[in-house]
């Protein structure tokens, strides 16, 4: 959230002023909706994802204790993490979709 407010005030323009912080933060937060998913939001996706496919797995609990133990894991075996992103990507995407629909 702080990252996409943060990216809206970048692109202000001075003349926009006389608003409301109420309607500033009405359109902060419809730009914030339509815009791409950051990759903060991709990769906290794709870690959540990663840590139930471990939990439904089995996957033994020395190798992964939690969400970024499993994300760590998932790093050591080629092309885990990117799937993951692949499908954190587009469960972000459908939302959005849903959302503005």
């Amino acid at each position: 959230m702080l990252d996409e407010a943060n990216a809206y005030e970048r692109g202000m323009d001075d003349d926009l002023t006389f608003q409301t912080v109420r309607e500033l933060a009405g359109t902060a937060y419809m730009a914030g909706r339509s815009a791409p998913p950051t990759a903060v939001e991709i990769e906290a996706v794709a870690k959540l994802l990663c840590w139930n496919s471990c939990e439904w797995d089995g996957v033994d609990s020395d190798a992964a204790k939690g969400e970024d133990d499993a994300w760590n894991y998932a790093g050591e075996i080629p092309g885990f993490q990117e799937e993951y992103i692949r499908q954190a990507k587009e469960m972000l995407e459908i939302a959005r979709k849903a959302v503005s629909e």
